[in-house]
């Protein structure tokens, strides 16, 4: 009941606990390899779903918008090769036609690779091991990076962005929170960002798609820029 109190009467109060905790908890991921992070929170099953490994924001529920949304994307601006990163346990983009694309999935994590492949590999789709903020990516007609950066720190995500636009790929549909501040964070935990704020910056988007979330992430979005006009 003073719980309950505390929520409805000092939301700030609460808010402000909560991130400092998931800081402190967190700061046992400082300095350490990326994929070593994300691979020690996939074997955890830190994200807890019972759905999809890769945590709530990957459930068939959670995804409806954008699983419209994806097929209009591709079809309006001409898209035929994809890398999709990360792209975690696959379980709703399956869902999706995209047997005239050619499709890359991505991840931190190996055993998610290895687990994608056996399942969903076939000639126009396969899976590869990659480290978004600093290996080699493909060059595509759209990179799609998903509930990603979100789990970033500043740098890792300024480098991420940086990366990406060295691939000389075309558009960029990644998530970014529209009416959110940015704070920085230790990389493997999680905050919303705003990539049209502070300290990124980016340009206004060619498309946003809200996704229908409730709440304090009402305004998480996919919106999609092109990568040219990334500075």
């Amino acid at each position: 009941m003073i719980k309950n109190f505390i929520k409805s009467n000092f939301p700030g109060f609460v808010h402000l606990i909560n991130r400092t905790y998931n800081h402190l908890y967190h700061l046992r991921f400082y300095g350490k390899n990326r994929i070593h992070v994300f691979s020690s929170i996939y074997k955890k099953n830190q994200w807890d779903d019972a759905e999809s490994i890769s945590g709530p924001g990957s459930t068939l529920q959670n995804t409806m918008l954008i699983r419209n949304a994806l097929p209009q994307i591709i079809s309006k601006y001409k898209i035929k090769t994809m890398l999709d990163i990360p792209c975690g346990d696959f379980n709703w983009i399956q869902k999706i036609d995209l047997s005239q694309i050619s499709y890359t999935g991505m991840e931190f994590v190996p055993d998610l690779i290895k687990s994608n492949t056996l399942k969903f590999g076939g000639e126009n789709r396969k899976f590869m091991v990659a480290d978004l903020v600093e290996d080699k990516l493909p060059k595509s007609d759209l990179i799609f990076c998903r509930d990603c950066l979100v789990h970033l720190s500043y740098r890792d995500i300024q480098a991420a962005l940086a990366n990406m636009k060295k691939s000389q790929s075309t558009f960029l549909l990644t998530t970014s929170f529209t009416d959110h501040p940015n704070f920085d964070i230790v990389t493997g935990n999680w905050r919303q960002i705003n990539l049209q704020a502070n300290p990124f910056n980016l340009p206004r988007p060619l498309e946003i798609v809200n996704e229908g979330e409730t709440g304090e992430n009402k305004d998480k979005s996919m919106a999609l820029w092109s990568l040219q006009d990334l500075t």
